[in-house]
């Protein structure tokens, strides 16, 4: 059995318009907050949306190896690094 091993690029992911529209929306309302605490609420919900999205990620792209015979490069399905900026 060969495995196809193929860039997540390869899928159709580009973010759709109501995405769009929800992250202007998040934008905004970081830009316009001034809690400190509000804004690190807005962060550990960001978080979380961010590593369910991950985990929905990780387990469609074990389905495409399943169903498909292709595995996405690992790098692909990496978190990014966090960096601050000041």
């Amino acid at each position: 059995m060969e495995i196809e091993h193929v860039p997540l690029t390869k899928f159709q992911i580009d973010p759709t318009l109501d995405d769009k529209f929800w992250e202007e929306k998040i934008k905004r309302s970081i830009q316009e907050c001034n809690s400190v605490s509000a804004l690190k609420e807005m962060a550990t919900l960001l978080a979380q949306i961010a590593t369910q999205r991950q985990g929905i990620i990780r387990g469609l792209a074990q389905d495409i190896f399943i169903f498909n015979k292709m595995a996405i490069n690992q790098d692909d399905l990496a978190n990014p690094q966090v960096t601050v900026s000041e």
